[in-house]
C-alpha cells in the first residue's frame, strides 16, 4: 500500500508540474523594451531614427503613437519634427500572445541646436554657427528643469555649462546687435552610478600633533603610499571616520568620481570633522565656540581631465580670515587676551624630528622655525604618548606652506582649565558641526593667486590644512580632523551662500 501512495503522489506530482510549464508557456513573459530614452530633444524640421530593441516577443506586432494618433506599425520610427516648437508625445507599444509592453517618450521640438549631456559633467559651448565671429556675445539660461545648474562663461575662453540635476535646459547666446540663437540641453543620467562622497584620497601628510600615528593608525614600516592608502579606508564613501591633520599645515588631498557643480547663490560641498560648541562657556553672551579647529580648503577643477590634481589647477577657498581676523566676532576678545591675531599669506613652518621621544610628557618636545624669524617647541601631553612625528618620514625634518590664520583659542576659565576655539564666519573645514549651513562652501569663494574670483564651473578635487598654529594648554594643540566631505546638490541639501 505504501508502495501504491508513492507512485500515485509521483504521478500526481508530475501532473501537476506539467500542468504549472504549460500554464507559463501559456503566459509567457511579457515583452521587454529597451534601446528608447524617455526624452528627446530636436530642433525643427530635425529628424530622429528611433530603433528599439524588443526582447521575448518573437510574434511581436508593433504600434507608434504620436500625440495620441497611430503613426507606424514598423518595428523603426523615423520622427520628423515641425516647424514649430513644442513638445511632443510618443508612445511606442509591442505586443505579443504573451504580454503588451509600451515606452512613453517626450519630445520637445524647439528652434536651438539640440545637445545631450551627462549630469555633474562640463559641457564646453561653442558659439552657434550663425553667430560666428562676432564679439562680445551674452549668454543667458532661458528655461531650466531645476535651479542646480552653472553657466560660466564671462572669464572662460568657451563658455561652460554644468548641471547637478537631470532635464532639459535652454540656452540663448545674444550678440550686442541683438541677433540670438543657441542651444536646447537635455541632461540625463549617466550609467555609471556617482556617489556623493569622497571616492579617492591622492596624498596624505600631517604636521607633528598629538593623534599622529593614530589617525590613521601607524604601523612600524609603513611607507608613505601605505599611509595614504590607510587614510582612504577612513575618507572614501557614505561611512568615513576621522582622520588628523596634525597641526598647523598638515593636509590631505582627495576627490569626488564626479565634478560637484558650482550652482550660483548656493553652498556646493561641506566637509565633515569634529568641531562642537562649549557646553559651559563662561564668558556671557559669547560668540559659537568650543572646539573649533578651522582648516584652510584648497580647490581644483579637473580642466585637463587627466583625473588628478596638478599644480596649476589649484585655488583657494577665500574663508572669512584668509586676510584678517578683524571682522570675526571674537577678535577683540584675542586682542584683549594678548593672542597672536595676525594673518600670515605666505607662511612657512619647519618641524624637526625630536632627539627625546620619551612616552612621559615634554615641555620641549618638537623643535620648529618659521619665515617670520620665529621659533619655538611643541608640547607632548600626558594623554598621547606616541610619537607626534610622522613615523613613515625618513627626513629630518618637513616644511609646510599656506595661510596661517589668527589664533582663536581663549583661556575662559584663566586658569588654564576651560579654553575655547572660536569659529570664524565661513569658508573653513572643522570649523562648525557637521551638518550645520556654516560648514557649507561655496566653490564661488575661489580665488587666484591675486586674490580675483576663479569663476570655476565645478570642483573635482580638494585639499584641506590645518590654518591655526595654537597650544591650548592642557588640550594640546589645535589640530584639524576631518572625517570626509560630500556633495551637498547630490546630497539634496540646500544652504544659500554668504556675499560680503
Amino acid at each position: 500500500m505504501k508502495s501504491i501512495n508513492k507512485y500515485t503522489s509521483y504521478i500526481l506530482f508530475s501532473v501537476l508540474f506539467v500542468a504549472s510549464c504549460t500554464k507559463e508557456a501559456e503566459v509567457g513573459i511579457v515583452p521587454v523594451i529597451s534601446g528608447l530614452e524617455s526624452e528627446y530633444i530636436a530642433t525643427v524640421k530635425q529628424t530622429l531614427e528611433l530603433k528599439p530593441t524588443v526582447e521575448n516577443a518573437p510574434d511581436a506586432t508593433y504600434t507608434w503613437l504620436l500625440n495620441g494618433v497611430e503613426e507606424s506599425t514598423a518595428a523603426t520610427y523615423t520622427f520628423t519634427a515641425p516647424s514649430v516648437a513644442g513638445t511632443h508625445t510618443l508612445v511606442f507599444r509591442a505586443a505579443s500572445s504573451s504580454g503588451m509592453a509600451q515606452k512613453v517618450i517626450s519630445i520637445e521640438v524647439g528652434n536651438f541646436t539640440p545637445i545631450n549631456a551627462l549630469t555633474n559633467t562640463v559641457l564646453p559651448l561653442e558659439t552657434p554657427r550663425s553667430l560666428e565671429g562676432i564679439q562680445n556675445i551674452e549668454w543667458q539660461v532661458i528655461k531650466a528643469s531645476s535651479d542646480l545648474y552653472r553657466l560660466e562663461y564671462s572669464e572662460t575662453e568657451v563658455p561652460q555649462f554644468i548641471s547637478a540635476k537631470t532635464g532639459r535646459y535652454t540656452i540663448k547666446a545674444i550678440t550686442p546687435d541683438g541677433l540670438e540663437d543657441g542651444y536646447m540641453i537635455l541632461v540625463r543620467a549617466g550609467e555609471k552610478v556617482q556617489s556623493p562622497y569622497i571616492s579617492h584620497v591622492f596624498d596624505y601628510l600631517p604636521a607633528p600633533g598629538q593623534f599622529v600615528n593614530k589617525l590613521p593608525k601607524y604601523d612600524e614600516g609603513d611607507t608613505h603610499d601605505d599611509m595614504v592608502a590607510k587614510t582612504a579606508s577612513h575618507l572614501v564613501g557614505e561611512n568615513a571616520t576621522m582622520i588628523t591633520l596634525g597641526g598647523w599645515g598638515g593636509y590631505v588631498t582627495f576627490g569626488f568620481d564626479h565634478t560637484i557643480a558650482n550652482v550660483s547663490g548656493k553652498r556646493d560641498f561641506t566637509i565633515n570633522g569634529n568641531a562642537f560648541g562649549a557646553a559651559a562657556n563662561p564668558r556671557p553672551d559669547a560668540p559659537f565656540g568650543g572646539s573649533c579647529e578651522p582648516a584652510v580648503i584648497m580647490v581644483a577643477y579637473d580642466k585637463n581631465k587627466n583625473g588628478k590634481p596638478d599644480d596649476d589647477e589649484w585655488y583657494e577657498i577665500k574663508g572669512s580670515g584668509n586676510f584678517t581676523a578683524e571682522n570675526e566676532s571674537w577678535y577683540e576678545m584675542a586682542v584683549n587676551n594678548k593672542n597672536d591675531v595676525r594673518t600670515f599669506r605666505d607662511y612657512e613652518m619647519t618641524f624637526y624630528r625630536p632627539v627625546n621621544d620619551d612616552e612621559a610628557p615634554i615641555k620641549n618636545y618638537i623643535y620648529w622655525t618659521d619665515n617670520q624669524g620665529q621659533e619655538g617647541y611643541k608640547v607632548k601631553n600626558g594623554f598621547h604618548k606616541q610619537s607626534y612625528y610622522p613615523g613613515w618620514i625618513k627626513e629630518d625634518k618637513i616644511t609646510y606652506k599656506g595661510i596661517r590664520l589668527a589664533d582663536n583659542g581663549i583661556d575662559e576659565s584663566g586658569q588654564g582649565s576651560y579654553y575655547v576655539l572660536y569659529a570664524f564666519r565661513y569658508g573653513y573645514a572643522d570649523n562648525y558641526p557637521n551638518h550645520s549651513e556654516n560648514a557649507g562652501i561655496d566653490i564661488d569663494w575661489a580665488i587666484d593667486k591675486e586674490g580675483k574670483p576663479a569663476n570655476l564651473p565645478g570642483i573635482d578635487f580638494v585639499k584641506v590644512y590645518n590654518g591655526v598654529d595654537k597650544e591650548n594648554g592642557w588640550l594640546g594643540e589645535a589640530s584639524a580632523e576631518i572625517a570626509g566631505a560630500y556633495d551637498l546638490h547630490m546630497r539634496g541639501i540646500s544652504f544659500n551662500t554668504i556675499k560680503e
